[in-house]
């Protein structure tokens, strides 16, 4: 296991042919929609589940898990993105949703993808941009061998509660009940305190620790959320350690900075190649490790 620097990531993708897909809307669950992405031939029954983040929606900034989407497709990967309840929608300005609803979202889209004709169980990942790596590594723990391989971008870790210490509009929300705030370039974005709140009792690293799959890791040098990055390699390291001659090996971790890239790796300025670094290294992860 190993923290990477950026150095590597345009190796990782050698050119192959492109494999057709189609996108179709789906009903993961009641009230629960999402887009299924299958490659129209070569599919050996790989998916990647795609989880949005904090107040956005399944296609996320600037299209970036659209695109995933597409480019896992082109590599004959298939995969699933949804829109989570009571909030999955970039003009909502009102959050409704809770993270345990998330996890039960996730649930639900685990569950669907399992139900589809030629997915193989054995071979299924998650994604998961900003909130959707607490998402996606923390319904992972309460099935550990449910996620083969787990790719997260711009998360946050650890105690997931306590990141909201020092936020004025979560505290103003646990206090008031609500709290509403303009986020410059975005949206006015209201938030209740039953969203804060239901962050109490999950743990990041707790969760990772018990996760048995490969796990990446990926963020800018400018990103505003705590980089613990080659913390939580070194966490899954403790892992193998303890688990001698269980196929560590075959269960990477690893994490990248991308040097000069922010939250959302400057998706709206594509001139700089963050955006598609990032779409370039997970497209490559997953590939390898599912």
């Amino acid at each position: 296991m190993r923290v990477k620097s950026f150095c590597l990531a345009v190796l990782l993708l050698a050119p192959v042919p492109a494999i057709r897909a189609g996108e179709a809307p789906v009903e993961v669950a009641p009230d629960l929609q999402g887009a299924w992405v299958k490659p129209d031939s070569a599919w050996d029954g790989r998916v990647v589940l795609l989880f949005h983040g904090m107040a956005s929606d399944r296609d996320d900034a600037g299209g970036l898990l659209k695109s995933l989407a597409e480019d896992l497709a082109a590599r004959g990967i298939a995969s699933l993105r949804i829109n989570f309840r009571g909030e999955g929608d970039a003009r909502r300005t009102r959050i409704e949703s809770t993270f345990v609803t998330r996890l039960e979202d996730a649930a639900a889209a685990l569950a669907w993808v399992k139900r589809q004709k030629g997915t193989d169980a054995g071979r299924i990942g998650a994604l998961g941009f900003s909130l959707g790596g607490p998402t996606a590594v923390i319904a992972a723990a309460q099935q550990p061998d449910r996620f083969k391989s787990i790719a997260v971008w711009s998360s946050p870790s650890g105690d997931l509660f306590a990141l909201w210490a020092k936020d004025e509009t979560a505290q103003r929300a646990l206090r008031e009940g609500e709290a509403t705030q303009d986020i410059p370039g975005w949206k006015q974005l209201t938030t209740k305190r039953e969203f804060y709140a239901s962050f109490r009792g999950f743990d990041f690293d707790a969760a990772l620790a018990k996760y048995r799959g490969a796990f990446l890791t990926i963020r800018g040098s400018l990103d505003h959320v705590a980089n613990r990055d080659a913390e939580l390699v070194r966490i899954l390291s403790a892992r193998s350690a303890f688990a001698p001659g269980s196929g560590a090996a075959s269960r990477p971790a690893e994490a990248v900075l991308i040097g000069g890239a922010d939250h959302i790796f400057n998706v709206f300025q594509p001139e700089l190649g963050h955006a598609g670094r990032a779409l370039a290294l997970t497209v490559a992860w997953f590939e390898r490790t599912l």
